[in-house]
């Protein structure tokens, strides 16, 4: 069941890739009142304890499958982002994030049809304390 907060307690943890640290990930659920295709998605900026990732760096896992920004954006009507399924987000950081409690920041970015391009894309700003276990 996913929490109420966009970026979810459970999930968060250093990635491991042939014994090496590469960076770390957390799960965020779909912020808007409906689902959107990947084609929609703009990307996520990320914060942690003041070190800041551009929209387009992070990673995006849906359904098992990982996508960068651009092939989310390419993907026309073949991907979705479900309300009821989190987003596995993975951003490349050597070493990863030490244990302990860190403050995680997010600004989802998504593109809404319906609504005028001046105001585009629609963003979720969203805050948490997380803890990384060892």
């Amino acid at each position: 069941m996913l929490e109420r907060e966009i970026i979810q307690n459970r999930g968060v943890e250093n990635v491991v890739q042939d014994g090496e640290i590469t960076g770390f990930r957390f799960l965020v659920r779909m912020p808007n009142y409906r689902g959107a295709f990947g084609r929609l998605i703009e990307g996520i900026e990320v914060r942690v304890d003041g070190v800041h990732w551009d929209r387009t760096v992070p990673l995006w896992s849906l359904y098992g499958t990982q996508y960068t920004v651009d092939e989310l954006r390419a993907s026309h009507l073949d991907v979705h982002w479900d309300l009821d399924e989190p987003a596995v987000i993975t951003v490349p950081h050597p070493g990863g994030l030490a244990p302990g409690v860190h403050e995680l920041e997010v600004e989802i970015a998504i593109h809404a049809p319906y609504i005028p391009a001046q105001f585009q894309p629609s963003l979720f700003p969203a805050a948490r304390k997380v803890t990384v276990i060892a």
